[in-house]
């Protein structure tokens, strides 16, 4: 990314802003995008706003409005502006932004990417709010023959996910008959909902038969106690379901307990998370009640006021955040609202790229719809779901709906993170028109507003206010720590329009990158893979201790213990340690005395160098190596416990790049260093790229642009941070990666600044000096500085290159030679 141009006039969006907590949040609709800062920030901002400004007016205007020195104004400034524009938010050309014209306009739906397929009507329960009216007697469904050749269908037309309810769908004997054509034949992800009542004798045997990796379940509960659930569901109801739960988790499925909200319910909503949590699911949903079905003529109160909603809804966050519980709900909007920047929700999916295949045969836009006379698209049977996707009047006219065309939407900041509502529930309460108001819009609404703000809080209370950085920050961006998602076509993720409920643009679910690395390094660690990352070889004195199955395992791109300077008695901890090459490195440098640790997640990697330790240890004729399994976003050493932290190609490989460098501040001692050898990128990878599990392993699609990476690494509350080395490494796909090696250490100032009088001269060779900081040292003038910044400026990188005069010293004198002529 380039500099700043001097002289360049400044701009920023159109911006709606709102506060919250002391924090403010920048929101440009139209892209849409938004940021979390301070109030500094917050002022820079209303600058840019009001009239572009260049960045020398900026820096004037910061030493006049906060009576700063020049050199931190501009650091300040600086650092904030190019925080900007990495944001998205600033340019130095007005934001031009055309009308939108729709998402018609923009994209075409490709395929059927979500089918729904309502197998039967029958249910051995009797649901006083079901959509479609089952129960028991009701209808058995068509033949099977029929289900799988409509599944034959869909896969043909890109199916990638398969949504399977009734009724009950375990009613049917042969449900799994269809499971695992799915699984099996399709490779498909199936999702089933059911009340989980019913799992007993065959039902039992045949679910341990499912591929938990393909297979997950939607249970439904209506209460956390029997009274209220069962009074929906019937006598036992509750008991059954949650024992069903119970027994789908031990069976290994991913499953979530998914209850419709009413008015008699809304005070146990919070107690739910602790049931999810003693059953073993893994999520909660919340459903809003539709204005159909049974739900319509019953006195069961199912239609709660949206103020006493809302309130349960909010008390439910924060009773699943307490939990430890995932509420689904929230993760959705999650994956919208910290999305790709740019990429606009436009309505739901329903007729886009996801139909429903009702038990009678007709196929519908959405399951929620399903029966409703006016939304019959056609019939899978005479007409094939090809051809309804092709002609059908309902589908068509369901495509060119449009947020850009709802008027309550016209003047809605969030309109692009909400896809303007949900049409469906708009189409039941208004008789018919999917434009039409949500009258649930206002929690969409405030649960983007709690994801903003949780993670703007979140970010700040992560600040480090210890280093004495101190300039105004984006506390959060929108993107930050997110990913495109998992779905078969990862190009999806960079198109500029998505449909609500396609999962295209997901928050990075933290684990399922490490699932891929472990996998990738654990394939690794059996079988040494040439030209992983890009190797360096390293001097042969080095690794003369270190066994060859060691040597073939190693994946870095760099060498930092060679750069390193480790003197004996120090600890070492290595992060991402593999087959414990830089460790076993570390060991012979430490000397006895000294500590030398690994820390990996992989347990074959972890493996290895434990079986190695031995062979190391004999060689060397001591043993100061321990390998610890562990993450490199929570490190398992103590605080201010190391003096040195490496890494060796692995930071890429994170989700959380931000937390790591956090735990190395953390993990080290006061004026310990880091050495980071790793890969970074000229511009920010695409999206597209960053689906691909492969190129994460090779180091690559994971990086961060080398401005990132050192704008991190200094707000984590480093100093003094030096490029050492950087390499070209390869191109993908005209995207240009680099081997670099960094190194910068930690300053943890005291409580207060203390000025006794020391001053600071600082000795050349340039005319003048700026530390993060932003103190300026013009050469050879004594500058007074406090008590921190003289512990700091004696310590490397600045020793030698600064005189420091005790208070009292009337006269300035110092040396920059020594008595033997050896210069400093």
């Amino acid at each position: 990314m380039t500099q700043l141009a001097v002289g360049a006039e400044l701009h920023v969006p159109s911006l709606h802003l709102f506060e919250d907590d002391g924090l403010t949040y920048a929101v440009d609709a139209e892209a849409p995008n938004w940021i979390a800062v301070e109030d500094r920030g917050r002022r820079i901002l209303d600058q840019l706003s009001r009239l572009p400004m260049t960045p020398e007016e900026l820096v004037r205007w910061y030493v006049r409005e906060y009576d700063q020195e020049t050199g931190k104004a501009w650091v300040h400034v600086h650092d904030f502006l190019r925080a900007l524009r990495g944001a998205g938010m600033l340019a130095e050309e007005p934001f031009a932004r055309p009308p939108y014209p729709g998402r018609l306009a923009l994209i075409q739906p490709e395929g059927l990417r979500e089918l729904w397929l309502q197998i039967n009507n029958a249910c051995n329960l009797l649901c006083g709010h079901c959509l479609v009216s089952s129960g028991p007697g009701e209808a058995p469904g068509p033949p099977i023959d029929f289900l799988t050749g409509v599944v034959d269908q869909a896969a043909a037309l890109g199916l990638e996910r398969l949504y399977v309810t009734g009724g009950e769908p375990f009613v049917r004997k042969d449900v799994f008959t269809l499971l695992h054509h799915a699984t099996e034949t399709h490779g498909l992800d199936v999702i089933l909902l059911t009340n989980a009542t019913v799992f007993q004798g065959r039902v039992r045997n045949e679910l341990r038969a499912l591929n938990p990796e393909r297979v997950k379940f939607q249970v439904s509960i209506d209460g956390a106690r029997p009274a209220t659930n069962d009074a929906i569901r019937g006598v036992g109801a509750l008991e059954k379901a949650l024992e069903g739960a119970r027994l789908l988790a031990d069976l290994g499925f991913d499953l979530s307990l998914t209850t419709v909200t009413t008015c008699r319910n809304l005070r146990e909503l919070p107690e739910i998370p602790s049931i999810v949590k003693s059953v073993g699911a893994s999520s909660q949903h919340l459903m809003w009640t539709h204005r159909r079905g049974r739900a319509l003529g019953s006195t069961n109160g199912f239609f709660p006021e949206i103020d006493a909603l809302l309130a349960a809804v909010m008390a439910t966050v924060r009773a699943a955040d307490e939990a430890g519980v995932v509420l689904d709900n929230v993760a959705v909007v999650k994956r919208r609202v910290n999305g790709v920047p740019g990429v606009k929700y436009d309505f739901g999916n329903g007729g886009w790229d996801s139909l429903c295949v009702f038990y009678d045969g007709k196929v519908y836009p959405t399951a929620a719809l399903a029966g409703e006379p006016k939304l019959v698209c056609g019939n899978a049977v005479s007409d094939g779901l090809e051809k309804i996707l092709e002609t059908s009047s309902v589908v068509r006219q369901l495509r060119q709906a449009t947020v850009a065309r709802k008027p309550t939407a016209a003047d809605d900041p969030f309109r692009f993170l909400t896809g303007g509502g949900d049409w469906e529930h708009a189409w039941c309460f208004s008789g018919g028109d999917p434009l039409a108001p949500d009258p649930y819009y206002r929690i969409a609404h405030a649960l983007v507003r709690h994801v903003m703000t949780t993670l703007g809080r979140e970010k700040r209370d992560r600040l480090n206010r210890r280093s004495g950085y101190d300039a105004p920050v984006v506390l959060h961006a929108m993107g930050e720590g997110a990913i495109a998602c998992d779905t078969a076509d990862g190009a999806l993720a960079e198109r500029p329009v998505l449909t609500l409920h396609s999962n295209c643009v997901l928050s990075f679910d933290v684990d399922r990158p490490r699932a891929k690395v472990r996998e990738y390094y654990a394939a690794a660690a059996e079988t040494p893979k040439a030209d992983l990352c890009c190797p360096t070889k390293y001097d042969d004195a080095a690794i003369a201790h270190i066994p060859q199955d060691v040597l073939d395992r190693f994946y870095g791109c760099g060498s930092p213990m060679a750069a390193a300077d480790i003197r004996p008695g120090e600890t070492v901890v290595d992060l991402g340690s593999g087959a414990g090459i830089d460790v076993f490195i570390a060991a012979k440098l430490v000397g006895p005395t000294g500590r030398a640790l690994g820390v990996d997640m992989t347990d074959p990697m972890l493996a290895i160098a434990e079986e190695n330790r031995s062979k190391v240890a004999a060689a060397l004729g001591y043993d100061v190596v321990e390998f610890l399994k562990g993450f490199l976003e929570a490190i398992p050493m103590a605080t201010r416990s190391t003096d040195l932290v490496t890494s060796n190609c692995v930071v890429n490989l994170s989700p959380d790049k931000p937390r790591v460098f956090e735990e190395i501040w953390r993990i080290l001692k006061n004026h310990g260093r880091f050495l980071i050898s790793d890969i970074v990128s000229e511009e920010p990878v695409p999206p597209h790229l960053k689906v691909d599990p492969e190129l994460w392993g090779e180091c690559l699609v994971g990086a961060l642009t080398e401005e990132e990476f050192l704008a991190q690494l200094e707000r984590a509350g480093f100093y003094g941070l030096t490029v050492l080395r950087k390499t070209y490494w390869k191109e993908v796909e005209d995207y240009p990666f680099y081997s670099v090696t960094v190194r910068g250490y930690k300053f943890e100032k005291s409580d207060g600044c203390v000025y006794q009088g020391h001053r600071a001269v600082y000795l050349g060779p340039g005319k003048a000096f700026v530390d993060e900081e932003g103190h300026l040292f013009p050469r050879n003038e004594p500058y007074e500085v406090c008590t921190d910044t003289v512990a700091k400026l004696g310590k490397p990188p600045y020793a030698g290159m600064f005189a420091i005069l005790e208070p009292g010293d009337d006269r300035v004198s110092y040396a920059c030679c020594d008595t033997g002529d050896a210069c400093c």
